[in-house]
């Protein structure tokens, strides 16, 4: 910081050394600088400026006043949040140890505020009650998932396709916005302005709509996975005939809600664009790759884990008879030729 990055009433550059700072005084001359009540009567453009600066930072009252302060760096960069803490700190000692102030200034003592110190502290305090919300969030929907389907056991595999994952699609965002992997397609959608990066607030406001949004399409999955189960299907053929029955809904509505989703990114707002990439992306994630693939996978390990406490019916029905349901049985050739045995 040097004296240029400070705007005040009471302190202006030393005339004798322009890197330091000196205060004026109110009512006597120092040398060359003459006192601040003499500056408010003076003629000419010095005493011009000086009222109205005055208008500017004192208050009506003449009890308190501003000091402007223009950090020598980017105040859109990570380096404001430390600076803040830092200035907070350096006013924090003003303080005796006895409580009162070195420095006094009104009954409150120095304090910083401006509109970026009021975003950082926004910042702080999402990002503090942001886990606390995740996992009341999670933990609210899983228990109804759990009650709903009497399965205690099916949030638990649920964790494994449906939080897991959104912590990769978070991890891709970071690499596309925060270490620009896709810049070099020269999308502005795909990558973030220079000296910016991944939006603070994007996962705040995205990440439960996601959540949300995975569950719908696990909760539909898994409620045909357990209602063929129901009908003397074994818990394969149970996982085969969901994913079948299912996948062109599920389709069909994970592709439109990624297209509309997908429209914030022919948005001119950066911030717009990444939370349009993040959900249309998550969407897509989870509709073509962990419904196709990893959610078959973790249901068909540990089967009875899936219904658990509730007791299922013994198998009666395997991959022919799925043949049969989802072929119709008015093909009398359907299932009729051998099926290859599940792994």
């Amino acid at each position: 910081m040097e004296p240029k990055h400070l705007t005040g009433l009471a302190t202006v550059p030393d005339p004798t050394n322009t890197s330091q700072l000196v205060c004026l005084s109110w009512s006597k001359s120092q040398g060359l600088l003459p006192a601040a009540k003499d500056l408010l009567t003076m003629d000419g453009d010095v005493g011009e400026s000086y009222r109205e600066l005055w208008k500017q930072l004192m208050s009506h009252q003449n009890t308190s006043s501003m000091m402007l302060l223009a950090p020598p760096f980017d105040p859109f960069s990570e380096a404001l949040r430390p600076f803040i803490a830092a200035a907070r700190r350096a006013l924090d000692d003003n303080k005796q140890l006895d409580g009162t102030l070195r420095l006094t200034i009104g009954e409150d003592g120095p304090f910083m505020l401006s509109s970026l110190a009021v975003v950082a502290d926004l910042l702080e305090v999402a990002y503090a009650r942001f886990p606390y919300i995740l996992v009341g969030t999670t933990l609210l929907v899983f228990t109804i998932i759990a009650i709903a389907f009497r399965a205690a056991l099916a949030p638990i595999k649920m964790f494994f396709t449906v939080v897991v994952p959104l912590a990769a699609v978070f991890g891709c965002a970071v690499g596309v916005y925060q270490m620009k992997r896709l810049a070099f397609f020269g999308v502005p959608a795909l990558t973030s302005p220079n000296g910016a990066g991944f939006y603070w607030g994007t996962p705040i406001f995205t990440c439960t709509i996601i959540l949300g949004l995975a569950l719908d399409y696990e909760v539909f999955l898994f409620a045909r996975v357990v209602e063929l189960r129901r009908q003397g299907y074994d818990n394969v053929s149970a996982v085969r005939g969901a994913l079948v029955l299912t996948g062109p809904i599920i389709t069909s509505a994970g592709v439109i809600m990624a297209i509309a989703l997908g429209g914030l990114l022919l948005c001119d707002v950066p911030a717009n664009n990444q939370i349009g990439f993040v959900m249309s992306f998550g969407v897509l994630v989870d509709t073509f790759l962990i419904r196709t693939c990893l959610v078959p996978a973790i249901l068909t390990l540990g089967a009875n884990l899936n219904y658990w406490p509730q007791q299922m019916p013994e198998p009666t029905k395997g991959a022919r008879d799925l043949e049969r349901l989802l072929c119709g049985s008015s093909n009398p050739t359907c299932g009729s030729e051998p099926v290859a045995p599940a792994c």
